[in-house]
C-alpha cells in the first residue's frame, strides 16, 4: 500500500477558492462490481496538474481563480507545497484501505487487483505554510472553501480495467470554513469517499 507517487512533481488576504479545476462528478459514481471477491491493492497517485500545483500556479490561467500576483498562490489555487500534498494521498491512502477492509474487503500489498486512485484535486481550507512563504499578505486567519476530487480504478492483474468511480467534495458555506484548519475541508472530502467506495462494494 505504500506506493504514493506524484505524477509530475517539479521544481492573500481572505480567498473563496472555487472548484474550477475539478473533472470529478461531484455525485458518488461507480460501475465497479460488487462485492469483490479477491485482495486488492490500494495504491493512491497525485494527478499532473495536481503534482504540478505544488510548487507552481496552474498552468491554464482561467484556473488561477481571484489571483492577485504571481506569488498569490491561496487565491491562485497553486504554491500548496509537494509535502501537504503527499500528505493528503497518505491519508487518502490509509483511510481508503481501513474502510475497505471494514466492509469486508481484503487489502494487500501482494494482492493481484489494483484499486488506483488518482487525487487530482485539492483545495486547502486555509492557506499552506508554503503558500504563505510565497505571499506575504496571508496568514492562518485567511480562509476559503476547501475539498478534493478524486478518480479511480479497479485493474486486475493482467492490466485490464474492471471498472472506474469518481467523486468530489467541496465545503459550500464560507461560515463553516471559518472553523477549519487548513486541510479540514480536503480531509473530509477523503473520508466520505473511501466511506462511499467501502459502501458500494459491501
Amino acid at each position: 500500500m505504500r506506493n504514493i507517487q506524484a505524477a509530475l512533481i517539479l521544481a492573500t488576504s481572505l480567498a473563496i477558492a472555487s472548484p474550477a479545476l475539478a473533472k470529478s462528478s461531484q455525485k458518488f459514481q461507480s460501475n465497479l462490481q460488487a462485492p469483490i471477491s479477491t485482495s486488492v491493492n490500494v495504491e493512491v497517485i497525485i494527478g499532473e496538474d495536481l503534482a504540478w500545483r505544488g510548487e507552481n500556479l496552474p498552468k491554464n490561467r482561467r484556473d488561477r481563480g481571484s489571483i492577485r500576483s504571481f506569488n498569490d498562490g491561496f487565491a491562485g489555487n497553486g504554491f500548496y507545497g509537494d509535502k501537504d500534498l503527499n500528505q493528503l494521498a497518505e491519508r487518502l491512502e490509509t483511510r481508503m484501505a481501513e474502510k475497505l477492509s471494514k466492509s469486508g474487503v481484503s487489502v494487500s500489498d501482494n494482492a493481484t487487483q489494483t484499486l488506483r486512485i488518482t487525487l487530482t484535486d485539492a483545495r486547502p481550507t486555509r492557506p499552506t505554510f508554503h503558500q504563505m512563504s510565497k505571499s506575504s499578505g496571508l496568514s492562518m486567519r485567511s480562509y476559503g472553501l476547501g475539498g478534493a476530487a478524486f478518480e479511480g480504478e479497479l485493474i486486475s492483474s493482467s492490466g485490464a480495467s474492471l471498472g472506474t468511480l469518481s467523486y468530489a467534495w467541496y465545503e459550500s458555506d464560507i461560515h463553516d470554513a471559518a472553523y477549519g484548519s487548513t486541510w479540514s475541508d480536503a480531509r473530509h472530502a477523503i473520508d466520505r469517499f473511501a466511506k462511499k467506495t467501502a459502501k458500494s462494494l459491501d
